[in-house]
């Protein structure tokens, strides 16, 4: 027999040391669990369970496809991550875009890119007015800060019923 299969291998010695082979056999057990759980965290991190990658990153798009949205849903407390607001519209237009929910709760607006024609608050929320292209497409790029804990939820609309609505998670 090879020496890692002897029969006497998983008995209880005395010599040279005390042994309980039982409890080993117990411990061992509750080591490969723990490797393996170590494993899926790992391997869940790189997919983005806790920031950007493929289990965070969302594009949501409203029924009539005028409004588009790309957004991380999970966040780190203190991190920075971007949000992309697609409009369509007329060309050469102006439209108007509501950012509510109780996101601002959660989140601190470090920038917005370009700079919006005009903006006002609205409740809970933020309205920005944004002209549109030669293709009536307009962006509106948002840089922000994640500064509280749990689940955000967040409402984005323009006027005559275009929405989306999705929840975003922050980690401590």
């Amino acid at each position: 027999m090879s020496e890692g299969s002897r029969p006497d291998d998983l008995h209880d010695r005395v010599f040279p040391v005390r042994e309980d082979m039982a409890y080993q056999l117990k411990v061992w057990r509750f080591e490969r669990v723990g490797w393996y759980a170590l494993v899926l965290l790992v391997i869940l991190t790189l997919l983005g369970l806790f920031s950007h990658g493929p289990l965070s990153s969302r594009d949501l798009h409203s029924s009539d496809g005028r409004l588009s949205v790309e957004y991380e849903r999970f966040h780190r407390s203190g991190s920075t991550n971007p949000m992309l607001v697609r409009l369509k519209g007329q060309p050469n237009a102006l439209l108007e875009v509501e950012l509510g929910g109780d996101w601002l709760e959660g989140f601190d607006v470090q920038a917005v890119q370009p700079q919006p024609t005009r903006s006002a608050s609205a409740g809970q929320g933020l309205k920005f007015w944004v002209q549109t292209d030669a293709q009536g497409e307009a962006s509106l790029y948002l840089s922000l800060l994640s500064e509280g804990l749990g689940t955000y939820h967040s409402r984005i609309a323009m006027p005559g019923g275009a929405a989306v609505t999705f929840d975003q998670f922050i980690f401590p």
